[in-house]
């Protein structure tokens, strides 16, 4: 079974479509278009989890609970406008991005071996080293910087799994919304992968309230996004990606991908599968989505910082 996925921005009538694909030497192909507005990565990952149990006739948990919140036209707007979001022109029901540049993709696998290299690369041997999100995102951060010489992003979007949402049964978009700033005065080229890893981990401000006050400001009627607002980071490793399982078998990849990315670009880190029969290999899936303009450059420094080796496209 091959599992692919695309979180995006649809029309109203086409929130979610399912495709399955037969092959005739018996695989699989599941696609998954999910719109974002139901839900995160974690709901769309769950929701296919659960239609699996479904059709397995498994016992079931209590049904999901899907919230409504009550809209608030009086209540003041946020301290501060939220740096991780940003406006755009009323796109209706199609809630469409129309992007000022043309984007591309670009997807490698790393192995856990390759990463405790690269990890190695930045910490030498010491123990206390970042996790390796974030090392691997400081890496990519600083390529990036390099590849935009001049106008660097110093200000970036983390967003991950909330530790609440993924302990519940409720679907939404519960994923915490960190902003990670540089001070003004700060060269993220010359910035020790270190210090950016670090920074990745422990300088991120969670911007969710202020997002949501100022949503209920507008009551709704302003459209916002936050893929590619600013650089986003994207963690999708403790996202249940593999646990779907059908007439007795696991995926053997589980990809997932974006639409309506802002023009600052996102990178999505998977995890890859365990399963033994896929000859032990393991680690991470990196999905890079950019500016078509700066994708051959920013493919040359992956290469020469180690982060994707010789022979990878």
């Amino acid at each position: 079974i091959i599992f692919y996925s695309q979180l995006f921005i649809r029309s109203i009538d086409e929130s979610l479509v399912l495709q399955v694909t037969e092959f005739s030497c018996g695989g699989i192909s599941l696609g998954l278009s999910w719109a974002h507005v139901l839900g995160g990565p974690l709901s769309a990952s769950e929701l296919i989890n659960t239609w699996s149990q479904i059709l397995n006739n498994l016992n079931l948990k209590i049904p999901f609970n899907i919230p409504r919140s009550a809209p608030t036209p009086n209540k003041p707007g946020p301290k501060y406008d939220p740096g991780t979001v940003k406006r755009v022109d009323p796109v209706g029901d199609h809630w469409i991005l129309a992007n000022n540049k043309k984007m591309d993709t670009l997807s490698f696998h790393i192995t856990s071996s390759h990463m405790n290299n690269l990890q190695t690369q930045i910490w030498g041997p010491s123990v206390e080293q970042t996790p390796p999100f974030e090392s691997l995102c400081a890496i990519i951060w600083r390529c990036i910087a390099r590849v935009r010489e001049g106008s660097e992003p110093t200000t970036v979007t983390v967003c991950r799994t909330d530790p609440l949402s993924s302990s519940n049964d409720i679907f939404g978009n519960d994923q915490l919304i960190c902003k990670v700033e540089a001070k003004s005065e700060c060269s993220i080229i010359d910035t020790n992968l270190r210090v950016l890893a670090s920074m990745l981990v422990n300088q991120g401000v969670d911007e969710r309230d202020q997002i949501n006050e100022m949503v209920e400001k507008d009551q709704g009627v302003i459209d916002y996004f936050v893929y590619g607002a600013n650089l986003t980071f994207l963690d999708l490793e403790d996202i249940n990606l593999y646990d779907l399982k059908l007439k007795g078998h696991k995926p053997k990849f589980v990809y997932y991908t974006l639409q309506g990315v802002g023009d600052e670009g996102v990178i999505l880190v998977l995890p890859w599968s365990k399963d033994p029969i896929m000859n032990g290999i393991d680690g991470k899936f990196v999905t890079i989505i950019m500016p078509e303009d700066e994708m051959v450059k920013l493919k040359s420094e992956l290469k020469m910082n180690g982060v994707m080796l010789e022979g990878e496209l």
